[in-house]
């Protein structure tokens, strides 16, 4: 049974992991993949980058045969150059093309990339359509945030890309619940994901904003009318969400591994790292995500801080022992 669809993309469940710059690396997408996500994305990519080609042949950033479907996401300001990386990344491999209009970080704002395009929506819908000339019917969607700022310029503003877009093509419209400028403060606003579905009733929108808990956020996603979620940083550290989620939408328990499977799993995740990282960086790499998998365990503190203290493999393989127990 189909539940979601952006363009030629069909998928049995209404949820897919995000594109998120520094975490959606292969070990990552496969951890998803193992857990019941269909739909995965690779980090964010700046056009500039994404549109050399010789990029995707390196060996972090390349796509397996095992990965598909895959979606990539990239950023920019300039419509011919992301028109540009937006085909090369086809050609790589990529089975969707994601543009960034959200991301809240300060040095990507400072570019007029992401999130600072919703100070410039004509610049925005000028992405849009040129990408979309370039891709012709390739599934093509935009991630965006519900507006620069709290104003009613921001606000309509907001309203004028979503609406264009709509009617220009998208495959899908994934809509954040937060402003650029509150980054990931406060709760996310699902009632303007809300206003949207019914604004655009034929067009795929997707809820993006404190997708943690697996059962509630189903219900934000159905209570929204929202097609699909996306899952973020629920993911990092727990990708049993993915699991989860599908329990909730099978009427099934939800279940928390024991600790015996969280340590599995975290050595599985760490020698995928070691794959594609040096080993000399992949503790350091790795802590990110260490800190997230901590919050599973009954002894969180005790364990988060040993996890973080390690310096190089050998003390994160005895914390791990220590902790979860050998394999």
């Amino acid at each position: 049974m189909v539940m979601l669809k952006i363009g030629s993309i069909k998928s049995d469940v209404p949820f897919f992991q995000a594109a998120m710059a520094g975490y959606s690396d292969r070990a990552m997408r496969a951890l998803a993949r193992q857990f019941g996500c269909p739909l995965i994305f690779s980090g964010v990519l700046i056009d500039k980058s994404a549109a050399m080609p010789k990029l995707h042949n390196i060996r972090s950033k390349r796509i397996g045969q095992d990965e598909h479907p895959i979606g990539g996401q990239i950023m920019g300001s300039d419509p011919a150059t992301m028109a540009k990386a937006a085909r090369v990344m086809v050609e790589a491999g990529y089975d969707l093309i994601d543009l960034n209009f959200a991301c809240p970080v300060p040095k990507v704002l400072r570019r007029g990339r992401a999130g600072a395009l919703l100070l410039k929506p004509q610049l925005a819908i000028d992405i849009f359509r040129t990408v979309r000339d370039e891709l012709k019917d390739f599934p093509l969607t935009i991630k965006i945030r519900k507006g620069y700022n709290e104003s009613d310029e921001s606000r309509e503003y907001f309203w004028q890309i979503i609406e264009t877009v709509a009617a220009n093509g998208v495959d899908a419209i994934t809509i954040h619940g937060r402003t650029v400028l509150k980054k990931y403060h406060g709760p996310a606003d699902w009632d303007i994901i809300t206003q949207a579905k019914r604004k655009l009733p034929n067009t795929t929108i997707i809820g993006s904003g404190d997708i943690f808990d697996p059962a509630e956020s189903i219900n934000k996603m159905k209570t929204s009318g929202a097609d699909g979620i996306i899952v973020a940083r629920g993911a990092v550290g727990n990708p049993w969400i993915f699991e989860n989620l599908r329990a909730v939408l099978e009427n099934r328990p939800v279940r928390r591994p024991d600790v015996s499977e969280q340590g599995r799993i975290i050595r599985q995740h760490f020698t995928s790292i070691n794959e594609v990282y040096d080993l000399r960086k992949s503790v350091r790499y790795f802590r990110k995500f260490l800190a997230q998998y901590a919050r599973l365990h009954p002894e969180h503190k005790k364990v988060k801080r040993q996890l973080m203290a390690a310096q190089n493999e050998m003390e994160l393989k005895e914390a791990i022992t220590e902790w979860y127990g050998t394999v």
